[in-house]
């Protein structure tokens, strides 16, 4: 129950469609990423490299997703952005993870390369591969567009790439209707590599739940939480104004300034009231935490919470201004480009030419100016199609620098320094240089630091102030008592979360976060909506998980088999990711820290570098790794259950 039953695997070369039961595999690998990622990790090589035709492109769903509860699903494959092509996982929101449920499917699996330009198309039990020779070149909106009106249904629900993922540009995503999208990691131009422009899903037969009063029940506590509960400022601040606020103006809280008793003005409100048309969201998600703004002589579409982000890059190449970011998110969304990277390459040329690295000759004419929206929007379109000085940005910046360095004649090492800082992937790359999992994290290149870093709450202090109608810094007293109670529950201390000295049970308090991170990718069930932003107000925990599953499965598992299930994820994804980097053998990216732009402080992290390792230490011994490598011992795979990994990592 909850299931839809089945696994759909597509092979695109030999345009074959085949099924297999996901009973096959549930009663041991409970949960969408942990079932996909087992999968994963049994057929597809180490050495296999993002765009070779035998790379396997997944897309998960959870047990929860297309319930009440759930909403969520993932994009999964090998990511061309890194040295040693690790296994990475992109979450995608919307209808479209629902309706693959609905349509009767749990995985999708897409293997090998089509001749042509092709899309899948899916209904119900119908699956064919459909020409997409027409599509080809459209933009993202333009191609899901098309699509429907070919269908004849509005229903259908598009994932697709446009002329980035075509051009197999690395920091191509995939998007689904007008703001979903699975970015970050690259999978747009994997998806292009397969010469597969998109996947039209239209699901009619629905899903069946163990015991449908059981769930109503749980959703209504869930709704009465979120709408009048403890969780009420959070889900309220998302719906009528997302996080742009606390990204654009709130964060400089986190960051340590002092706390005003009044709210201040809001030009990113001001901005939200004049352009803001309506929230959007995913299915059956009463927050819909998205908004979908329409500025004149701009255009209209959707921003998420990766997009607001930009808010904070806009700085590195000197723009702040509202309407930049937006043609810049609007631009970036249609080409089917990451949006943050546009920052990062902006900030990398400006700071180029500023130096007198280079000059206009080396970019067409265009001058990289700082705050030039004319650069900005050249880039964009330069680096999506692939032309001109955009060519050398297709592969990464790392490879761009190398490229420059060789045209003018410089010392590559200077510029790549400067490069390691651009590409790091603020916020969502932080991991490659994060302090409290130590060797683990370069086995983790690109993905979400998943600390208890309680001080990014401070950034909702405007929003909450407002809602509750409380001052300032009362929100900020309530933030510091809910991550106290957080630092309690998990650890047994209320201080221990802001006491910057080594303590043993700080480890721990790691591990809960990522695994509570986790617990959303098994199920479906958006992390937002978790005990990992517990220090935002919101309290879902694996009991509320398990009671969640239960209703929906019929599967009672306990609140502890629930955490072993995360942690049987991240350690097969650290070992497969481990084994990718002895295979292939490339030298490890490890970003560097922006000088222009600092993480956010860990109130609760030591600085000192030999308290610093004995963290490290204890990460890994909490998690089965051998401490000095940061690897998952043999022991521990075997004992989970990956014994193919244990033997590949661990022969001779």
């Amino acid at each position: 129950m909850s299931f839809a039953g089945t696994i759909l695997r597509i092979d695109l070369e030999r345009e074959r469609v085949d099924t297999e039961p996901t009973s096959k595999y549930v009663s041991s690998l409970f949960g969408g990423a942990l079932l996909g990622s087992f999968i994963f990790t049994s057929e597809v090589a180490p050495q296999t490299r993002p765009f070779d035709p035998s790379n396997v492109l997944m897309f998960n769903t959870g047990p929860l997703t297309g319930t009440l509860f759930g909403n969520k699903g993932e994009f999964a494959s090998k990511t061309p952005e890194r040295t040693n092509n690790p296994y990475v996982r992109v979450g995608m929101g919307g209808q479209f993870p629902s309706e693959l449920k609905f349509a009767g499917y749990d995985h999708l699996i897409i293997r090998g390369k089509a001749v042509r330009p092709v899309y899948i198309s899916i209904e119900n039990e119908r699956v064919e591969l459909r020409d997409a020779a027409h599509l080809w070149g459209l933009d993202v909106w333009e191609t899901q567009a098309r699509i429907k009106e070919e269908q004849g249904d509005p229903e259908v629900q598009v994932a697709c790439i446009g002329p980035a993922g075509e051009n197999l540009v690395v920091y191509a995503l995939i998007m689904h209707d007008i703001n979903n999208t699975a970015s970050r990691k690259g999978l747009g131009a994997v998806m292009g590599s397969k010469n597969l422009k998109a996947i039209a899903v239209r699901g009619t037969r629905g899903l069946k739940i163990k015991e449908p009063e059981a769930l109503l029940k749980a959703y209504e506590r869930f709704f009465r939480e979120i709408t009048q509960g403890r969780a009420y400022a959070f889900a309220r601040m998302l719906h009528t104004e997302g996080i742009s606020r606390q990204i654009a103006e709130g964060y400089v809280y986190a960051y340590g300034a002092d706390v005003p008793e009044e709210v201040p003005p809001s030009p990113m409100i001001t901005f939200l009231k004049r352009y803001m048309v309506k929230p959007l969201g995913c299915a059956f998600c009463p927050i819909q935490c998205h908004q979908n703004f329409s500025v004149p002589e701009i255009g209209n579409g959707g921003a998420n919470c990766v997009n607001y982000f930009g808010l904070i890059y806009g700085q590195l190449y000197g723009q702040r201004d509202l309407h930049t970011w937006w043609e810049k998110t609007l631009l970036s969304n249609r080409y089917g480009l990451d949006s943050l990277i546009i920052e990062s390459i902006g900030g990398f040329l400006m700071e180029l030419y500023e130096e007198g690295v280079i000059g206009p000759e080396d970019t067409e004419g265009i001058p990289m100016e700082r705050g030039s929206r004319h650069a900005i929007r050249a880039i964009i379109e330069k680096v999506a199609r692939r032309e001109g000085f955009g060519s050398m940005f297709s592969s990464g910046i790392g490879p761009a620098t190398e490229t420059l360095a060789r045209m003018k004649g410089v010392d590559p090492s200077v510029l790549l320094q400067l490069a390691d800082q651009y590409d790091n992937q603020f916020p969502y790359g932080v991991v490659e240089y994060a302090p409290d999992i130590g060797p683990v994290s370069k086995y983790r290149v690109g993905e979400v630091e998943r600390v208890p870093g309680f001080a990014d709450a401070y950034g909702n202090i405007p929003a909450y102030a407002e809602i509750l109608k409380i001052p300032p810094r009362k929100v900020k007293e309530l933030l510091d008592e809910w991550a106290s109670e957080a630092s309690e529950r998990i650890t047994g201390d209320r201080e221990l979360w802001r006491r910057p000295k080594y303590d043993p049970r700080y480890a721990k308090m790691v591990v809960y976060k990522e695994n509570e991170f986790l617990l959303g990718d098994l199920t479906g069930h958006c992390e937002v909506k978790s005990a990992y932003l517990e220090h935002y107000g919101v309290k879902f925990s694996f009991e509320d998980y398990r009671e969640w599953i239960r209703a929906a499965t019929g599967r009672d598992y306990t609140a502890e088999q629930l955490f072993e299930f995360t942690h049987r994820l991240r350690v097969l994804t650290d070992a497969y990711n481990a084994l990718c980097h002895m295979t292939i053998g490339e030298t490890p990216y490890v970003g560097k820290p922006m000088e222009r732009l600092a993480s956010f402080p860990v109130p609760g992290r030591p600085t000192d570098k030999e308290e610093l390792r004995r963290i490290q230490e204890d990460y890994c011994r909490l998690r089965g790794y051998d401490a000095e490598t940061g690897i998952p011992t043999k022991e521990e795979l075997e004992r989970l259950g990956f014994g193919h990994l244990a033997e590949a990592l661990y022969a001779g």
